[in-house]
């Protein structure tokens, strides 16, 4: 288990980064936002992980950059959902 803790932070960074593949995706199939949303939120989830449980176990600090970078990746779907809501509200 501590093994797969200390890959989470590389885990979160993958789905960070296939978070933002499919909300690009999302441009030309609006049907790329679910598995964006789902990417996203396990990374995050991921990221958080490696952020608790590093402190628990006394593992490998990653840097603070890569660590906002991740989460920065992981939270871009939800950046397009609120453009998206944001533009179609914009008539009221």
């Amino acid at each position: 288990m501590k093994r797969f803790f200390e890959r989470s932070f590389n885990f979160s960074l993958v789905m960070g980064a296939l978070a933002v593949l499919f909300t690009i995706g999302c441009l030309s199939k609006p049907m790329f936002i679910f598995p964006a949303l789902g990417a996203g939120f396990l990374g995050f989830i991921l990221c958080c992980a490696n952020i608790v449980f590093t402190q628990k176990f006394n593992l490998k600090q990653q840097p603070a950059g890569m660590m906002i970078l991740s989460l920065f990746l992981n939270s871009v779907p939800l950046f397009y959902m609120m453009v998206q809501i944001m533009q179609h509200q914009g008539g009221k």
